[in-house]
């Protein structure tokens, strides 16, 4: 079990970095031998403050070393080494690691029961990310505390910074995308009233999935600089990750529109396929952010929509190449036939941007997340959302009231049913 705990505490610190960088904790009877409060990366002038009330131990023996219960930073290069020490010695206890920063242990407690104490302590050699850690290198102890934590860096003026290294300049980058989606969204309202006979339901559901995409980068900037000054986004999170559903909501409602319009020019057999697959997509990428709103994010929940998605991406990708490729042999006589290969393969256009925009961008900015300093990290998030962008505008591009490949153009639908009559009265 020891060696389960560290796995996921391991798993979940790789996911994730916390997004408030102020916490409070309540410890009852907590027999754990580790305990992950925190993650920060910290400048030359990174700080910690450790607050701990209502402090006690049981049971409490003569023989307790308070030594071995206390506080202590582990640089993120030195997590991985650490649990190979664990898996080679299962008692071996982080305070004893010649990597880690041990801040404050029982022992510093003059009166270890219900006891009180608060300090502050600067990280003058900073690496990256660090985790703040409990331990509890005393098997058959349990502890009960109240911790509050707060893990900042001075800014050259001396005020508080509760951001990670390199995160204070997603805030202008949040906001220089806002405006650039904004300036998107004008034209694209712009270019649909000089254009009202072509504009379809298609082209108001991609004005409210601009807007949406819009506004969560707003409160995505507003979440990250409230954090910056207090260290607490003070609900602006809510607020991005309720437009980050209403996106994926709409853009599920994209995905059934597409697949009942496409459906028709599909094999049987692939369009009855699809069916399971397509549904199952829409459902993933509406969890996901529900999932992150009612606080149930996991690294189960999180590896298991994956899975389901790649799965699901996996299908279809394969019998839409399949399609393809019996349709290709069967066009060369049939012109039916071509006009239904013509339409698969804009399908296959529209899943290629989708796949680009769900999968491609995201891997993209994870290996560079991996591999770049940590004061370069918003690097990775420009990748993405400038990856993001050029999605948007291609697929605005394509589908644009007066192009010819609009979803539900009507004349198109009128053209190919009449070829279709000629050729049955011909027959």
């Amino acid at each position: 079990m020891a060696k389960l705990h560290y796995a996921l505490l391991l798993l979940i610190s790789l996911i994730s970095h916390s997004n408030a960088d102020i916490k409070t904790l309540s410890l009852t009877s907590d027999p754990r031998p580790i305990i992950l409060l925190h993650t920060f990366a910290f400048t030359d002038l990174g700080r910690v403050t450790i607050s701990a009330s209502d402090v006690s131990i049981s049971p409490l023996l003569r023989r307790t070393d308070s030594s071995r219960l206390g506080f202590v930073l582990l640089p993120e290069e030195a997590l991985l080494q650490f649990f190979h020490e664990i898996r080679e010695n299962p008692k071996f206890c982080i305070l004893d690691s010649h990597r880690s920063v041990n801040l404050f242990t029982f022992r510093n407690v003059s009166r270890p029961l219900r006891s009180h104490f608060k300090r502050t302590y600067p990280v003058t050699y900073p690496s990256g990310y660090y985790f703040l850690f409990f331990a509890n290198c005393h098997p058959d102890v349990r502890v009960s505390m109240n911790v509050h934590t707060e893990l900042y860096n001075l800014d050259l003026d001396g005020s508080k910074n509760y951001l990670p290294l390199g995160q204070s300049t997603l805030i202008p980058l949040f906001v220089a995308f806002s405006l650039a989606y904004f300036f998107v969204l004008a034209l694209w309202v712009y270019y649909c009233r000089c254009n009202k006979e072509s504009t379809n339901r298609v082209h108001r559901l991609l004005n409210g999935l601009i807007m949406a995409k819009t506004l969560s980068l707003i409160y995505a900037g507003l979440d990250k600089y409230s954090v910056k000054l207090t260290g607490s986004p003070h609900g602006w999170e809510i607020s991005f990750e309720v437009f980050r559903f209403l996106s994926s909501l709409i853009i599920a409602a994209l995905i059934i529109i597409g697949f009942s319009f496409f459906k028709q020019f599909l094999p049987e057999k692939s369009a009855k396929v699809w069916i399971i697959p397509i549904a199952l997509q829409v459902l993933s990428n509406l969890a996901f952010p529900f999932a992150v709103m009612m606080g149930d994010t996991g690294p189960w929940v999180v590896l298991g929509l994956a899975l389901l998605d790649m799965i699901c991406t996996c299908t279809i990708v394969v019998t839409v190449g399949r399609s393809i490729w019996l349709l290709k042999e069967a066009a060369k006589t049939d012109e039916k036939v071509a006009m239904k290969l013509a339409k698969i393969k804009k399908f296959a256009l529209v899943y290629a941007l989708a796949i680009g925009y769900f999968y491609v961008a995201p891997m993209v900015a994870l290996v560079l997340n991996c591999f770049i300093a940590t004061r370069y990290k918003w690097v990775s998030n420009a990748v993405q959302e400038g990856a993001n962008l050029t999605i948007y505008v291609v697929t605005l591009r394509m589908f644009r009231p007066v192009n010819d490949y609009t979803i539900l153009d009507a004349q198109d639908e009128m053209e190919e049913t009449m070829a279709v009559a000629y050729e049955e009265s011909e027959v």
